[in-house]
């Protein structure tokens, strides 16, 4: 019997091809970064308001022991000297007198005494309750710092291990899309027509573009997004604070057709915000590798509000 032969042709497969990136992929890895850069920022505002609730709660309890110590004080003197004055007790030595009336105005005496101690006493027990109830907050406060803390931390180390795949990502474009990914329009163009607190903000702005956009920073050598807007309007004389979403809620709240020069735009999300200009134009600062720099509104701000 002949032996039946089958040949089986077997293909060579090759290492897997990763799927084209285009820009828009890699603008959402960068993306994806910021959406925690502004987490970190808040979690900094976090830390830094709950650090000033501790120094409060040290003044504080320094002046609350400071008043429990002179009440302590006060009311164990007090019981010494009554007990100088008479060893049994003002009341017993009253039984002692032998003038009635002598008797009955010591009597509403010790009464008045007794309380004027209790009063003391009260007022000591109170004071007492209070020191021990701010430093519990104090202990309150000192674990939900460690705990915001560590929650930077970690996050910061997000963002890095982010940013590491957002630049893997851009490095996977030509050089030419790279190069033009990372080109920033510094030149407005036009002439801005803003007057007032919309127009100082819109000039410190425009003093910004070509600085690079840093990670937290808030000037004066570079800036997040966040961090130029609070600055911008600070130098027009608006306070405003210094994360996005806390921004926007500062805000009277405008639709997009409704747009002025010194107008805040922000993304749906409330990752990233920006200085309307007018004319379609908006002053931010957009991601690492970019300066601050002029962007069309459509760049994907959805939202609007109006602080000047």
């Amino acid at each position: 019997m002949a032996a039946l032969t089958i040949g089986v042709t077997v293909g060579v497969v090759g290492p897997a091809q990763a799927d084209p990136v285009t820009t828009e992929d890699v603008e959402a890895a960068f993306h994806d970064v910021e959406v925690v850069a502004e987490q970190v920022n808040q979690l900094d505002e976090d830390v830094k308001d709950t650090r000033a609730e501790i120094a409060d709660l040290d003044d504080d309890i320094a002046d609350q022991l400071a008043v429990y110590r002179k009440q302590r004080d006060a009311l164990g003197a007090s019981v010494v000297q009554q007990q100088l004055d008479s060893p049994l007790g003002p009341t017993v030595s009253l039984f002692g007198s032998q003038d009635p009336e002598e008797f009955l105005e010591g009597l509403g005496a010790v009464q008045a005494l007794n309380s004027t101690r209790a009063d003391a006493v009260e007022s000591f027990a109170a004071t007492a309750k209070e020191l021990k109830n701010r430093r519990a907050s104090l202990k309150d406060r000192k674990t939900e710092l460690e705990r915001d803390r560590k929650k930077a931390d970690a996050k910061r180390a997000q963002i890095k291990a982010k940013y590491e795949d957002a630049k893997a990502e851009l490095a996977r474009l030509t050089a030419a899309e790279q190069a033009a990914f990372n080109t920033s329009d510094v030149e407005i163009g036009f002439e801005v027509d803003a007057s007032g607190r919309a127009k100082a903000a819109i000039d410190f702005a425009t003093a910004q573009l070509g600085k690079p956009y840093i990670y937290g920073g808030t000037g004066p050598k570079g800036y997040d997004c966040s961090g130029l807007v609070m600055k911008a309007f600070a130098a027009a004389g608006v306070s405003l604070p210094r994360v996005v979403g806390p921004q926007y809620a500062a805000s009277r709240k405008i639709s997009m057709n409704e747009l002025q020069p010194g107008d805040i735009v922000f993304y749906g999300d409330m990752s990233h915000d920006g200085i309307y200009i007018g004319n379609g134009k908006v002053i931010h600062a957009p991601r690492p590798g970019k300066s601050i720099e002029v962007t069309s509104v459509s760049y994907g701000f959805t939202k609007a509000g109006r602080v000047v």
